[in-house]
């Protein structure tokens, strides 16, 4: 079963197209068989990603960062006798980190060559499939002001300006949240729902989130100031705030949002809107992971 390809060339500036023809050379100089096909604009590795299904491909690889696996990912999910590979080459990668994935080309090669199809769960935001986390609030604001700076920079400072703009502009969402038929309402600055770990390009906001656990890690956090935001931000970031007095953190298989008409992000990506009902569907995805990782860091059902 051959590897076949779809590469977005913009993901991480250069990085991901230098980083597949280094995978490509890998292979050749293996003589082992593989294809692919680079994407032309936003929102086509779906359908790019059924395309090559229905030519045939079974081991359809995705290749940059978290929207294009999101995208790829929701395209594979429905379909039981596919595996799909993630080559992480964007500028977040938060998806893979859940899973562990190595990050350098040729350890990538190695995973896609002689690692193991395994499970994983895929969330659902009505009816919108995603791979990562879903939020609203100060999350919500970063990706908004994120792109904002995207154009003119590159590498994590889009990031950085995008959280210092939300900062300036804090916002607050009055929301009643109901997870497994137990319901709270609250005054929130952020709501993240995860079948993975990190978002932002690197925020632990769900650190012990498991990507096959059939669970959602979810973090509320309760209206704050902005600066008592900037002093939970650095707990924030490295996975050290589910037990502060602000937060909320729980797992649960189905979680509902009930607010005003509020932008949402998934995956990192924009265009949704609350109210949500977000809903596991457990080892809906067969992903290629490492050997080593699959048996000692990551408990697949």
């Amino acid at each position: 079963m051959r590897p076949y390809f779809i590469v977005n060339p913009v993901a991480g500036g250069k990085k991901a197209v230098e980083a597949f023809e280094a995978i490509a050379d890998y292979l050749r100089s293996r003589s082992i068989d593989f294809g692919y096909v680079f994407t032309s604009h936003a929102g086509q590795a779906g359908e790019l990603a059924e395309a090559a299904y229905l030519s045939g491909e079974r081991f359809i690889v995705a290749v940059g960062g978290d929207g294009t696996i999101s995208e790829t990912a929701s395209c594979l999910y429905t379909k039981s006798d596919v595996i799909m590979g993630i080559c992480p080459f964007g500028t977040g990668n938060d998806f893979a980190r859940v899973l562990k994935l190595p990050t350098e080309p040729e350890a990538v090669a190695e995973m896609l060559l002689g690692g193991v199809p395994s499970p994983v769960d895929i969330g659902m935001a009505n009816d919108k499939p995603f791979t990562n986390v879903g939020g609203i609030g100060f999350d919500v604001d970063v990706v908004i002001n994120t792109e904002r700076y995207k154009a003119r920079f590159h590498g994590m400072l889009p990031y950085l300006m995008g959280i210092i703009r939300s900062l300036v502009h804090l916002r607050h969402v009055s929301v009643t949240i109901t997870a497994d038929g137990e319901s709270f309402s609250d005054d929130i600055t952020i709501c993240a729902v995860g079948n993975g770990s990190h978002f932002g390009g690197g925020m632990a906001a769900l650190p012990e989130a498991k990507a096959d656990d059939g669970l959602f890690d979810v973090c509320v956090v309760k209206r704050v100031g902005v600066f008592k935001l900037l002093r939970l931000l650095p707990s924030f970031i490295k996975g050290r705030h589910i037990n502060k007095s602000c937060v909320r953190y729980f797992r649960a298989a189905e979680v509902t949002v009930d607010c005003e008409r509020t932008p949402m992000q998934l995956d990192g990506e924009l265009g949704q809107y609350t109210p949500v009902t977000f809903r596991v569907l457990p080892g809906a995805l067969t992903v290629m992971l490492p050997k080593a990782q699959r048996q000692q860091q990551i408990s697949f059902q």
